[in-house]
């Protein structure tokens, strides 16, 4: 019953329209924030939840961050001045009671909407196509039959942060407030001497006529509404600015130091059925010319709107290479655009070499040049021996196992991708200097992985591999199974490259370690009933004879997917991932350790059933999707992925917390925080859900020799299509399973043409080419 009324919760919260490219949300009182993101090809972007607050941010190429406000300060308020009441257009932060509010996240922009003492506003949000801002859109309607007097208050903090200085350098030392007639809003100016480029300027600018304004957060919230931090600098607070609840005008405030900001004040006469409309302008420049040569394009009649459309138009130009239909909505409405979008975020919100390769690979089905440049982006974070970085901004040099791994893998599938193999003699820089090309970047990768095994002839796990909770604290000569099932995989596909290449004396170097890697694993990992996690002096980990967890499941998913399960040990690996199987995915271990354990370090330091210990963690259970397509297990695929699906039916939004149009990271079986969500947009698991639809249950898989199809289709789905963009032609694909069988044969036919082989004419043409599979037993 509980979980029912969950559901029904969920229900009554959310809608998608737009052909599921727009999520309505009905009341601003959701479980937790619901957020939309917003960004452009500058890395200018814009997070925007159902009241409209959020972080604005501007990331540039090399990784410097400028923080454009604090503590997600974006608000609009309302004040209507016959009767001083006071509110906002999305309920929060003032939680003054408003009718008919809606808030549309959508591709490209957010919208609120509401409505209060007759008067109806909207504000929308987006981010345009080129620049360093983003545009609010504030709509204001008198539905009644008297003449109206609204002043409106948008109001931000300034906070400019996000890279490194020497002590005591903060940068609120460096910073001042002034209202700038030219530019009709509010510059803040900074001085910074180690800022490393010259955007550390914030504005709020507006199209209307300003009636007051303040720079100083202090005038505007009350010195009461402010909070002093431990470093003796102070910040704002907004939940009730004294200025508009006591109905007083903005005191013109200009300011440097502390609590910086910008509120402007527009006082709009509205006559009964009267509209009005102005745009405002929210982010960084080089100078306040700059900004001020910004605003003037928005006060051009038509204008704002003519950008709208344009950012909307490149919003859905970087998703439409990939379409799907299948007999499942929720499906449909999640991987036709915001899976795409979502993962599209990674790679700005990310800067890892695992986690942006792991992307990289997803956006080689829709985003090719993005996914190339991304993974070249990732070989110059490689050191000429082999390993990488972790992460380059913040950089983290520690030494994890397993982003050779990565490194091999993505070159492989980009290969596939491209048929481009005069690519693997580009030249790359190394993270320590010089530079090699991108077959040397692999090549150092293979070596790397050689070299760190261990005395088991396994992969070394270091501080830690893919589980970055998993720290053999007490031994640095354990050695991971899951990465070595990795390198078994990244050596089979090498092997296939170095033939495609015609380097044949590669190809069975590769092959041979392949063979040795596997009967090392075989021999070594084998646990009687399902692989081990690590190997370790201290202690097996994993293994149906070790304290705490008995039983990981990446150890068991990835040696499906690189072939190293035997055909009499297949079944058993099956069988125990079976066993592992919860409400609402695949938890990572059982069972959770109970208490701290030294020997597998930090994920044993959380409570059971949380994150890595023993939680559902959801990009794992996408490696558990195409490991069902790998075995041919067609509706256990499908299954998994309804698990794992936002708002799934065994865990709504309702209770998870998480948006119904992304996919989250992990979900707690803690009974405390049962079912709930710790963080989504940023996660792979929207890659692997995105591949083990495309690529595993559609089975339409990119090739050296051209696009393979191989359908995992579940016995349920009587037909499905998709669209896909290889190598400059679209692909048409309908895929027809008449008698329902489970996991068909594929007969193919190509423009009408039946195909010899399960792999499709490479046309290059710039066409479009219908593809008819018809599955039969």
């Amino acid at each position: 019953m509980k979980l029912e009324r969950k559901k029904q919760e969920s229900e009554r919260l959310y809608r998608f329209s737009e052909e599921g490219n727009s999520c309505v949300i009905g009341s601003p009182e959701t479980p937790r924030h619901w957020y939309n993101y917003l960004w452009n090809d500058d890395r200018y972007c814009a997070q925007v939840s159902q009241i409209g607050h959020g972080r604005s941010y501007y990331l540039r190429e090399n990784a410097d961050m400028c923080m454009v406000n604090r503590d997600d300060a974006r608000y609009v308020y309302l004040r209507d001045e016959t009767d001083g009441s006071c509110w906002n257009i999305g309920k929060g932060p003032l939680n003054e009671e408003v009718e008919e509010y809606s808030c549309t996240h959508s591709i490209g922009y957010s919208l609120l909407r509401s409505r209060r003492n007759q008067i109806e506003a909207s504000w929308r949000i987006f981010v345009p196509k080129e620049g360093f801002h983003e545009v609010w859109t504030i709509k204001l309607r008198n539905t009644g039959r008297k003449q109206r007097q609204i002043s409106v208050f948008p109001a931000v903090s300034f906070y400019l942060e996000g890279f490194r200085y020497p002590r005591y350098y903060e940068m609120y030392r460096c910073m001042e407030t002034r209202f700038e007639r030219e530019l009709n809003g509010i510059y803040c100016d900074s001085s910074h001497p180690f800022a490393p480029h010259g955007r550390y300027h914030g504005f709020l600018a507006s199209t209307e006529p300003v009636w007051a304004y303040d720079g100083d957060l202090a005038q505007f919230c009350g010195t009461s509404n402010t909070l002093t931090l431990p470093d003796a600098s102070a910040c704002a607070l907004f939940q009730r600015p004294d200025v508009v609840v006591s109905g007083r005008d903005c005191t013109n405030s200009e300011a440097a130091l502390f609590i910086l900001g910008a509120a402007l004040q527009h006082r709009i006469t509205l006559q009964p059925g009267e509209e009005r409309e102005f745009h405002l302008l929210f982010g960084i420049s080089e100078s306040c010319e700059e900004a001020a040569a910004t605003l003037q394009k928005y006060r051009m009649p038509g204008e704002p709107e003519r950008i709208f459309r344009e950012a909307q138009a490149c919003c859905y130009g970087k998703l439409s290479a990939l379409s799907i239909e299948t007999p499942d909505e929720k499906i449909n409405h999640i991987m036709n655009n915001w899976v795409k979008k979502q993962a599209d975020f990674c790679i700005v919100g990310k800067k890892g070499v695992r986690d942006n390769l792991q992307i990289a690979v997803g956006l080689l089905n829709y985003r090719q040049e993005k996914a190339k440049e991304e993974i070249l982006e990732c070989l110059r974070h490689q050191f000429s021996d082999g390993h990488a970085v972790l992460t380059w901004y913040p950089y983290d040099d520690t030494r994890y196992s397993d982003q050779p791994f990565w490194i091999i893998w993505a070159v492989c599938e980009l290969m596939k991708e491209t048929g481009d193999f005069d690519l693997l003699g580009q030249s790359v820089a190394w993270q320590d200097g010089g530079e090699a090309s991108v077959l040397e970047h692999v090549k150092a990768a293979v070596r790397r992985l050689i070299e760190d095994k261990g005395e088991n002839g396994l992969i070394r796990i270091r501080f830690a591999d893919w589980n970055d909770a998993l720290n053999v604290t007490d031994d640095p000569e354990a050695e991971s199974v899951m990465l070595s099932h990795q390198f078994c995989l990244a050596l089979r596909e090498l092997g296939r490259l170095m033939r495609q290449t015609g380097d044949d004396e590669y190809a069975l170097f590769a092959e041979r370690e392949y063979k040795t890697l596997r009967e090392s694993i075989n021999r070594n990992a084998w646990d009687g009933d399902w692989y081990v996690r690590a190997l370790s002096a201290r202690g097996v980990i994993g293994s149906r004879s070790s304290r705490g967890s008995r039983i990981y499941l990446n150890a068991q998913t990835w040696a499906v997917l690189a072939g190293v399960a035997e055909a009499d040990r297949l079944g058993k690996v099956l069988d125990a991932v079976d066993g592992m199987e919860q409400d609402f995915g695949f938890p990572l271990n059982l069972p959770p350790y109970a208490a701290y354990d030294p020997h597998v370090g930090r994920m044993s330091g959380m409570l059971p059933g949380l994150f890595e210990n023993g939680g559902v963690y959801c990009h794992a259970t996408g490696f558990k999707i195409l490991m069902d397509c790998a075995a041919g297990r067609a509706t256990k695929a499908a299954q998994t992925l309804q698990k794992i699906m936002p708002d799934s039916d065994a865990n709504p939004s309702a209770r998870s917390g998480a948006e119904p149009y992304v996919f989250t990271n992990c979900y707690a079986t803690h009974s405390g925080y049962y079912g709930k969500s710790y963080q989504s947009w940023t996660t792979g698991t929207s890659v692997w859900a995105l591949m083990g639809v495309y690529e595993g249950i559609m089975g339409v898989k990119r090739d050296y020799e051209g696009l393979r199809i191989l359908p995992c289709f579940p016995a349920s789905w009587g037909e499905a299509g998709m669209t896909r963009r290889f190598r400059g032609a679209d692909y048409h694909i309908v895929i027809s399973n008449p008698d329902h069988v489970e996991n068909g044969r594929a007969v193919i036919w190509a423009d009408g043409v039946r195909c010899d082989s399960d792999v499709l004419p490479d046309y290059r043409d710039g066409g479009t080419h219908e593809i008819k599979v018809v599955l039969t037993k």
